[in-house]
């Protein structure tokens, strides 16, 4: 409870979110994405507007599209050890995230079979394969949490903390399972390499 209180303390602190209101725009100015997110984790802790938040993530997106496509243009990859790629990264997975949320299963797919190849990263690659096979089987997003995600454990460290990479071991077998679904996803991608 304390907590809610310094937060709503900061939130009636004309000098603090006018201080965040400057960073927002320096942020979205210099296309600094660790910036942007820090403002908008900042306000999700503060619990503003949904309109500022939308407008935030909006600018995120819009960064994290074109960076995207100017890796895929260069045929360049992710190298998570650097900040902006790994924070773009994040903003490519929590899209996928929110499509798969709602359903969009194609979308989500895509999404993540695009994370699959772009990232310079074997942790962060293979464990996109559970969430492409699971989006791909149009399996629902709550089910994948609870019969595939390790959520007990979550993979906590400052690299992966963004990402679903911990599975429980059932997972194997559901890959096993779902082997020819995945074969078919993965020719798509080969396709789209080409």
């Amino acid at each position: 409870m304390k907590e809610k209180n310094e937060f709503e303390e900061l939130k009636k602190n004309p000098e603090f979110m006018m201080d965040l209101a400057n960073r927002e725009e320096a942020a979205v100015k210099a296309k600094d994405i660790v910036a942007m997110y820090d403002v908008l984790d900042t306000s999700v802790m503060l619990d503003l507007s949904a309109e500022r938040l939308n407008r935030i993530y909006s600018e995120i997106l819009q960064y994290v599209f074109d960076r995207l496509a100017d890796k895929l243009t260069k045929e360049e990859f992710f190298d998570i050890t650097n900040q902006a790629d790994l924070y773009t990264l994040r903003g490519i997975y929590e899209h996928g995230i929110e499509r798969y949320s709602e359903n969009d299963f194609k979308g989500a797919k895509e999404i993540f079979l695009i994370l699959h190849y772009t990232a310079a990263d074997e942790t962060l690659s293979k464990a996109m394969m559970p969430h492409i096979a699971a989006a791909a089987s149009q399996m629902k997003f709550d089910d994948f949490l609870d019969e595939l995600v390790d959520v007990e454990n979550p993979n906590e460290s400052e690299t992966y903390g963004f990402f679903l990479t911990n599975f429980k071991p059932s997972v194997e077998g559901f890959l096993q399972e779902k082997k020819e679904v995945l074969e078919n996803a993965l020719k798509e991608l080969e396709t789209l390499k080409k």
